[in-house]
């Protein structure tokens, strides 16, 4: 019994095994792909018939131009006003009158502060009447001095007499000129009682108030010439070969978004700083409306160099590798890999110092295509159609190269022949 179950189950297993064999052989088995095989040459053949044949690859190319290029360096700097002063007083004082307004625009010698001057006032009179006393006097003196001359010439007056007479208007007019400098003097400070505006500009906010006792030094107000402004800022001093006043500086605040404030180099510092190793330079900038106030802070481009036929290339001819910049000119149809240099990179265009000339023609879009050597189609950038992506219903409908050779489930078949 267990000799006629073994050799059932031994028949069963050979039926099976010679039944695959055929399958193989014969069935769709023969037709599947083995993992990692690869396509015939018919398959190949067919898959080269989809896509066609690989010719030479089509470029935008472009002729190299020249154009200016900047040489920009960026900082920091901070405004401050073409002349500022704080408004103070020279001698002790009451205040009389304040003539300005917190804010007010004013002229050179517009009067600001007055201080009560009744005193000074009054030693000016002094010292006037105190001089027309002394000229009095002298007038009186020289007349007695032509009488005794005349009666000394007779013999009638005495020759001390006449030099008597003589030392005393001598003296009346030093006393005069005595009188005449003191009135000067009072003069002079009288008008440190009226504190007036050295020059046109903006006052600021008032520190005191009319009727206040004000002390030399006190604060009064400031007062900003804002119709130009200084901007100071600095620089490595790695530059100073190529600093000079005249060059051109733009400035930008945050305050004032897009608005690009342009102004010129007046002044180098004539020292460098230790410290930081950068040289201080100075910009007068023109503001008209006032913009930019005294400390603000700025960016600022400095031009250092201006170059108005360096040679340039659109940044997306140039493949970096490395440390090396690449670029691939063409000429008759083929492509060379040459190694440039390269300078300064300003809106889209990079200059180019060594490797490029004038007039050549370069590849711009389509460089990861090329290679040194190859055949390319040309064309000039921006005449190309932009590339056609398949849509979405045109990619569900065709088949991919690996189900090409696959049994097809058999659902899937019978639904497609109901549609």
């Amino acid at each position: 019994m267990r000799v006629s179950r073994q050799l059932a189950v031994i028949a069963v297993l050979g039926a099976a095994g010679i039944g695959g064999w055929f399958a193989y052989q014969d069935g769709f088995l023969a037709n599947a792909p083995e993992s990692g095989a690869k396509p015939t040459t018919q398959a190949a053949g067919q898959g080269r018939g989809r896509g066609g044949q690989s010719g030479p690859a089509t470029v935008d190319v472009d002729a190299v131009k020249t154009g200016r290029i900047v040489d920009i360096r960026e900082s920091v700097g901070t405004v401050r006003a073409y002349e500022s002063i704080t408004v103070t007083a020279k001698v002790a004082g009451i205040i009389k009158a304040i003539g300005f307004e917190e804010g007010q625009q004013v002229k050179a010698g517009d009067m600001l502060v007055q201080l009560d001057d009744a005193e000074r006032r009054a030693e000016i009179e002094q010292t006037l009447a105190e001089t027309n006393r002394a000229m009095a006097l002298r007038n009186e003196v020289v007349i007695k001095l032509e009488r005794a001359t005349a009666l000394s010439r007779t013999g009638a007056g005495t020759g001390a007499q006449v030099e008597d007479l003589t030392a005393q208007v001598k003296s009346l007019e030093s006393s005069i000129a005595a009188a005449q400098a003191q009135r000067k003097g009072a003069e002079a400070r009288l008008e440190d009682y009226s504190i007036r505006a050295p020059f046109a500009g903006r006052v600021g906010t008032r520190s005191v108030s009319l009727g206040a006792f004000i002390s030399p030094g006190t604060r009064i107000t400031s007062l900003d010439d804002l119709s130009r402004v200084r901007l100071d800022f600095a620089v490595p001093e790695n530059l100073l070969g190529r600093l000079k006043p005249g060059q051109a500086v733009n400035a930008s605040s945050p305050a004032y978004p897009g608005r690009v404030f342009r102004g010129i180099v007046s002044t180098l510092d004539t020292r460098v700083d230790q410290l930081t190793r950068t040289v201080r330079l100075t910009a007068e900038f023109d503001n008209p409306d006032e913009a930019l106030k005294p400390g603000m802070f700025l960016s600022v481009a400095l031009e250092v160099t201006t170059k108005d036929n360096a040679v340039v290339v659109p940044e997306e001819a140039v493949v970096a590798e490395g440390l090396r910049q690449i670029v691939y000119p063409v000429k008759d149809n083929k492509v060379e890999r040459r190694v440039i240099t390269i300078g300064q990179r300003q809106g889209g265009k990079v200059e180019v110092l060594d490797g490029l000339k004038a007039g050549e023609t370069i590849v711009v879009l389509g460089v990861q295509r090329v290679r040194a050597g190859a055949e390319v189609v040309t064309r000039p950038v921006g005449s190309g159609a932009p590339d056609q992506k398949p849509s979405p219903a045109a990619t569900k409908e065709q088949p991919s190269r690996s189900s090409v050779n696959m049994p097809q489930p058999i659902g899937s078949a019978v639904a497609a022949e109901r549609n």
